[in-house]
């Protein structure tokens, strides 16, 4: 169903801004670390671990759907390129930086020259595009583990020859595309739905529910009759956050499911509490790379104590909401995110 109403739709792009928003917030406070976990307080600290990306890609799938909407797509082909390509290039030099975090950037410019060949399939073809990569991307990622325990091919650097790269970009840590193309293309089909009727809304908040339940629980369940799982193939039964598992992504994907459809659905009552939020989630890439070039300065060799990771979080989210803030009452777009945009390459008709 096409929304025409202006407003609704102006409401819809608000709550997938305040999604973006949200994602970068919790990826600050995982950035920022500690992740390991000893008590209550601390484990609800970190909870966007292993989440708080995943909600990231999948918004960028939506976004991406939007950006490729009917009557465009064939159009705005060469903007994909080059954002891409300045993703690729960009995080990877990023990636030079010693902040101690994997950098995600790399990952986005891969997803988006996959669009390529993904927008042109029907939803049904997505899903099974999805289904397929959710079953052997786990499986090739434990694969790729067993066959270079320890040789450091993990680390995705500039230093890496071509092949080397794309080796690692698309098969092992941090971000293995095999495995998260899985929640960028859940974003495009989400991008496909009519987001403001409430009972897509609806579903979204019970299957997102479900899921992230659902996997969780599986996760202990299994690991508590079997016992933990620390290497081998029965990684596949495990639900550690960024694990690469199927249980992670099942749980992972509802929860991002589950905060979209709320989102969507309360945005009348929480839209202008979620203002900073809409602001910040408009300029996320640049302030992605802020809080990063941030961390590169302030982190010391040794990481962070849980109180000092709590307070450098809750220091660089204030300061990420403010820039926001202020740099939107003068500008409508982000310094990269004009970048990005490139409307110097948009064919006209």
């Amino acid at each position: 169903m096409i929304v025409n109403n202006a407003a609704t739709s102006n409401r819809r792009l608000f709550a997938i801004d305040a999604a973006r928003g949200l994602a970068l917030i919790g990826m600050i406070i995982v950035n920022v670390g500690p992740v390991a976990a000893d008590s209550v307080l601390q484990r609800a600290w970190i909870a966007p671990y292993g989440r708080a990306s995943i909600l990231f890609v999948v918004v960028a799938g939506i976004s991406m759907s939007l950006f490729l909407r009917p009557g465009q797509g064939p159009r705005r082909m060469l903007i994909l390129v080059w954002r891409a390509g300045i993703l690729l290039a960009g995080g990877l030099l990023l990636g030079l930086l010693p902040h101690g975090v994997n950098v995600i950037l790399p990952l986005y410019g891969a997803l988006f020259l996959a669009t390529l060949i993904l927008f042109w399939l029907p939803s049904a073809g997505l899903v099974a595009a999805a289904i397929i990569f959710a079953a052997i991307g786990p499986l090739i990622f434990v694969g790729e583990t067993l066959d270079h325990a320890g040789d450091g091919s993990f680390e995705l650097r500039w230093a890496l020859s071509p092949g080397d790269l794309v080796h690692t970009l698309f098969l092992t840590r941090p971000y293995p595309f095999v495995v998260w193309i899985v929640p960028f293309i859940l974003g495009l089909l989400l991008g496909r739905l009519d987001l403001q009727d409430q009972r897509v809304q609806k579903l979204l908040i019970w299957i997102g529910l479900g899921a992230a339940v659902a996997g969780l629980a599986a996760s202990e369940i299994l690991s508590l009759v079997f016992g933990p799982f620390e290497s081998g193939y029965g990684l596949l039964l495990t639900g550690t956050p960024h694990g690469q598992m199927p249980l992670w992504l099942v749980s992972s994907l509802g929860s991002a499911t589950l905060v979209l459809g709320l989102l969507l659905y309360f945005w009348s009552r929480v839209g202008t509490a979620a203002r900073p939020l809409v602001l910040a989630g408009q300029v996320a890439l640049t302030l992605y790379v802020m809080h990063l070039v941030a961390l590169a300065i302030l982190r010391p060799d040794e990481g962070f104590t849980f109180v000092e990771g709590v307070g450098i979080s809750l220091l660089l989210i204030a300061g990420c909401l403010a820039f926001a803030y202020v740099w939107r009452q003068r500008f409508s777009v982000g310094p990269l995110e004009w970048l990005l945009r490139a409307r110097w390459l948009e064919l006209r008709r």
